[in-house]
């Protein structure tokens, strides 16, 4: 099947006419996280060989005519069980279009429910779990705690909100600094840095496990008026408002939408049942990149929809729920460009830089847009990179290795940096200037390499003489001993989660780094002749069997994003590197035999979390290739 994949780069051609019409019938918001489309004949239960654009966002997949004129979601990206590219030859295809053809089938599922007669009503469930939907819009409001101050981000969102207490009503009167540009109106608390944190703290709103108690354990219905816009034609936007009933279980878990008139599904429903459905892409090129931009938006999207089962990461995204300005791309790039100003400036602490981080990363979170603009310039992602090489593997003021707080406050800031570039690495892969950007400078990309498996340097504990001395002196020295693990702890799964997106540009496009192309075997090669790599390999290996022996019944929404992306680097190690591989089989084979047990694992990955399928399979791919004995392709 590789010769049908596309040997261009990963981003899509662009067509202006379908451009156009997306920007004019999507919300803005919508309209920003289109993927990729692509011309091609369509089969489904609805559509019958028909020449359409199937258009990509982060959630779902539409369809539009060719010229567009009316556009609507057909598969949403949480019902996709599969993606493949099938190699056959469709009999309604003549000449050499049979033979250039890629095939792309889509299994996804569909969730129907039985009356009383027998017949079958259709419901679909939402785009994302909420396990944790406000009952009371004003007592979100009133549960924000103000720590740190306000961000830019949610001044923005908050200029117009009448509901919303001011920061002096909370006891926060912080003074204001103006802004590089002057522009009075983007003023914002500044921050008020901690000693390990600077991010901005709000409240997780009603949990999962809190919402029982919340309705004494009884099923609630709540109303909910749904902007359907990104569904509808434009004959329907009149209607574009419509009532919505959400009726959800004790767990919080799974909610399932329907009109008003329609019954309410519940997950434990006896008459819901749940049969699979295909969709058929036949698209008339070798070089369409779109079916590896429908398995990575797949992938982006479990990723996503998991990590937003924790209370804490999703409270990033909610607490401006109900408060929000209309969406304005201007505004947003006039953000950006003041939180850049602010990155470059020649005074700035270290600790200055990752509150400024810890704001970026909240907008870039709620806006697209804002990892879009990351890429759009190379100076920040070099900045960046510049930042964590000055101070990883060890800080170049050597005194920082003789005082142990100080080496905190360095891993903490760095910490900050490899989340920031985590999160711009997702979901980007549809940005040209983002590859241009990796490939300008492929020595960036070799130190930030470099840096990933490098064990960052701590100050060692020193010895201390005299009883009372010794007392005081040893609690101070624990204390910091033990933030020291933690943090490097948290350093070495930030830096497992962005060695991982890097392999997936890799896999995703060829940049044609002079005549060693920038591919995963470029990528291997370079990881296998570093020296710190066997360790890196061997730290991942220990920590996926402590994980798998740890006693705790369920592994969290982190925990098991965590696994799936330890796992991925252990099979792209396999796969694509003789020496790695060798190296894991001889050292670590017995371990993968006799600590990974399948059926115990299985119990500890929720079935509630979209990413636990995936996460199996992967483990059965690993066990099989660390069981080979002959030397893995690296191609």
């Amino acid at each position: 099947l590789t010769s049908k994949l596309p040997s261009m780069g990963f981003p899509c051609r662009r067509n202006s006419r379908l451009d156009s019409f997306l920007k004019r019938h999507l919300r803005q918001e919508v309209y920003d996280t289109i993927r990729a489309y692509e011309l091609c004949i369509v089969v489904s239960d609805t559509e019958h060989r028909t020449l359409k654009y199937a258009v990509l966002s982060d959630k779902l997949i539409y369809l539009t005519e060719n010229p567009p004129r009316s556009i609507r979601g057909i598969v949403a990206l949480k019902d996709v069980l599969a993606i493949d590219l099938i190699d056959d030859y469709p009999d309604f295809l003549n000449g050499p279009d049979r033979e250039i053809n890629q095939h792309i089938r889509i299994v996804y599922s569909l969730s129907t429910l039985k009356n009383s007669c027998g017949n079958v009503k259709g419901a679909r469930k939402l785009p994302f779990p909420f396990p944790h939907l406000k009952v009371n819009k004003k007592d979100e409001y009133q549960q924000f705690e103000f720590k740190h101050g306000i961000t830019r981000w949610e001044l923005y969102h908050q200029e117009s909100c009448s509901t919303m207490p001011s920061a002096s009503a909370l006891g926060h009167g912080s003074e204001r600094t103006k802004l590089p540009n002057g522009d009075q109106n983007a003023f914002r608390t500044l921050p008020i840095p901690s000693k390990r944190s600077c991010s901005p703290i709000v409240s997780n709103g009603i949990s999962g496990n809190s919402l029982s108690s919340v309705t004494n354990g009884t099923e609630s219905i709540l109303s909910y008026t749904a902007n359907t816009k990104e569904f509808q034609t434009p004959s329907d936007q009149k209607n574009s408002q419509s009532e919505i009933q959400f009726k959800f279980s004790g767990n919080g878990n799974d909610f399932y939408s329907g009109n008003v008139a329609s019954s309410v599904i519940l997950p434990n429903n006896p008459n819901l049942e749940k049969k699979e459905s295909e969709l058929h892409l036949y698209i008339i090129s070798t070089t369409s990149p779109m079916f590896l931009h429908l398995k990575s938006s797949w992938n982006n999207y479990m990723i996503q929809a998991t990590l937003l089962q924790d209370s804490l990461y999703a409270s990033k995204f909610d607490s401006t729920t109900g408060c929000q300005k209309p969406y304005r791309s201007e505004e947003m790039i006039k953000l950006f460009t003041q939180l850049k100003s602010e990155l470059f400036l020649k005074d700035n602490t270290l600790g200055r830089i990752a509150c400024l981080l810890a704001e970026l990363k909240v907008a870039a979170q709620r806006n697209f847009i804002f990892r879009k603009l990351f890429w759009k310039t190379s100076d920040l992602y070099y900045f960046l990179v510049s930042k964590l090489h000055e101070y990883l593997p060890k800080p170049q003021d050597p005194k920082a290795l003789q005082n142990k707080s100080q080496r905190a406050d360095q891993l903490e800031a760095c910490i900050q940096i490899l989340q920031t570039l985590v999160l711009m690495f997702r979901e980007t892969e549809t940005e040209l200037s983002r590859l241009n950007t990796l490939a300008a400078k492929k020595g960036t990309l070799i130190t930030l390499l470099i840096i990933l498996i490098s064990e960052p340097e701590i100050p060692k504990s020193c010895p201390v003489f005299g009883i009372q001395f010794v007392t005081d002196s040893s609690l101070v020295e624990m204390s910091f001993d033990a933030e020291l693990q933690r943090l490097m702890l948290e350093y070495t799964n930030t830096a497992t989660a962005l060695l991982y997106e890097i392999l997936l540009v890799s896999l995703q496009g060829d940049l044609g780094l002079g005549s060693r192309k920038f591919a995963i075997s470029w990528i291997m090669s370079l990881l296998q002749s570093f020296p710190p790599t066997i360790s890196f390999v061997a730290s991942i290996v220990k920590q996926v069997m402590k994980g798998l022996l740890m006693s705790l019944p369920l592994l969290s929404p982190g925990q098991a994003v965590l696994l799936y992306q330890q796992f991925y680097i252990i099979k792209s190690c396999l796969q694509h590197s003789s020496i790695l591989a060798e190296y894991i089989r001889n050292n670590h084979k017995e371990e993968f035999r006799y600590f990974v047990h399948m059926p115990a694992l299985e119990k500890r990955l929720p079935l509630c979390y979209p990413i636990t399928q995936t996460t199996t399979k992967l483990i059965h791919e690993v066990l099989d290739l660390v069981e080979q004995e002959q030397c893995v392709k690296c191609s």
